[in-house]
């Protein structure tokens, strides 16, 4: 929009085209207060919104500062290392970038939205209110003694000095207002193209500097990028390939083990383990038993053929979480014998009782399948071929072919002595 310029000898004569071409001015400014107002309002929510990005930004940086990446073995490679402590870097990033974030904030509420403030209260509202005011009032006094003396009578004896004394009085204020108003105009209207313009140009500057900031930030920080970058895709091919090993693997076993008819005879191990049902007849050792009767009870039992010892682990829901509470409610016997119950004798299938030294009572068994039954006889009754001193103490080492079995009994010499 173009606006005709306000001149001095214009507010002068006062003429009819003045009186359009300052009102034009007016609205302009007018218009200008109001879209000052709704950028400042714009600027406070815009800010408010940063800010609550930047808040997002550090919670999510904690988060991630202290998420934890846990290592499947023994020992971890230099590459799991570094994997595992790259979040923590990930935050150190971001938590840089929100600093440099909120400096940014803290510039826009200071330099920039106060000034934005103060120009449009005192130079467009100061003249838009008091200068305007004035300019109205000198006029309108002006044309009311104008009017009052243009109706002085020339019949009557009046003295038309001090009339025409006070019109000049009014003429002279009104101009000086006049004057003074349109300079104000125009003043405001000048000032508008560069110190609101400038103080805004600033402000989208800060913005890109924050940008440049964060591009700097970057670069510094691209080599470690692309460092994960490399980590993360070796280790994902690694995966792959462990994973198709894998799945070879789930297909063989799953075969071995559900294949129609597979009765061949493998050479029976050192150590049986796994999860049996006993029948509850009497109450059993505290560690383990239940006062029940008649009552199924799950168990994990390992047995060792080279020391005889059948070690029985309560597989209760409380001891499936829970290493010290299984430990607690675990108990070790020596074996003695064992024999496949008669079908005849017992209203379930794949039984068979199980004779310790330590119980006068036998313990009755039943097996997963018949597969596994037979796995179980095989490897206790094959323990009766090997030699056993009951001077013998058998120690945690005669129990490493079993990982589990190696875990359990190093629970047990912390957690108490075998039964």
């Amino acid at each position: 929009m173009v606006l005709r310029a306000l001149e001095f000898s214009d507010s002068i004569s006062d003429s009819p085209w003045f009186r359009q071409n300052l009102h034009d001015h007016e609205v302009a400014l007018d218009d200008a207060f109001k879209n000052i107002k709704l950028i400042e309002n714009q600027c406070k929510d815009l800010i408010a919104c940063t800010k609550k990005l930047s808040t997002a930004q550090r919670a999510f940086a904690k988060t991630l500062s202290e998420f934890k990446i846990e290592t499947v073995g023994t020992n971890q490679t230099d590459d799991e290392r570094f994997i595992a402590t790259c979040l923590k870097e990930f935050a150190s990033l971001i938590n840089q970038v929100e600093d440099e974030r909120m400096k940014l904030v803290g510039q826009a509420e200071e330099s920039y939205l106060e000034p934005i403030k103060k120009f449009r209260t005192e130079a467009i509202g100061k003249t838009l209110k008091e200068e305007k005011n004035k300019y109205d009032k000198e006029s309108s006094k002006f044309y009311s003694t104008l009017e009052k003396h243009l109706h002085l009578s020339t019949v009557r004896n009046n003295d038309f000095r001090a009339a025409d004394a006070q019109l000049e009085t009014q003429q002279k204020n009104f101009f000086q207002a006049s004057l003074q108003y349109v300079a104000e105009v125009q003043s405001v209207q000048e000032r508008m193209r560069f110190e609101f313009v400038e103080t805004l140009g600033s402000y989208v500057y800060s913005w890109l500097s924050f940008f440049h900031v964060g591009s700097v930030i970057h670069q510094d920080f691209k080599p470690f990028l692309d460092n994960v970058q490399t980590k993360v895709l070796k280790t994902k091919e690694n995966y792959m390939a462990t994973n198709a090993e894998a799945e070879e693997l789930k297909k063989k076993l799953l075969a071995s083990h559900t294949k129609p008819g597979n009765d061949e005879r493998r050479p029976t191990p050192s150590i049986k383990q796994g999860y049996v049902y006993m029948q509850e007849k009497s109450k059993i050792p505290k560690t383990i038993g239940r006062d029940v009767l008649g009552r199924w009870t799950k168990y994990y039992c390992v047995y060792s053929r080279e020391t005889r010892i059948f070690t029985m682990v309560s597989a209760n829901s409380a001891t499936k979480t829970d290493m010290k509470s299984a430990v607690a409610q675990t108990a070790t016997f020596k074996f003695k014998s064992c024999s496949k119950r008669p079908m005849d004798t017992i209203d379930k299938r794949f039984c068979f009782d199980v004779c310790v030294e330590e119980k006068n009572d036998v313990m009755t068994m039943q097996a997963l399948s018949e597969k596994d039954l037979g796995e179980w006889i095989d490897a206790m009754d094959g323990a009766k071929q090997n030699s056993y001193t009951a001077g013998e103490n058998p120690s945690c080492s005669t129990y490493k072919q079993s990982e589990f079995f190696r875990i359990f009994l190093s629970k047990i010499c912390v957690f108490g002595r075998p039964h």
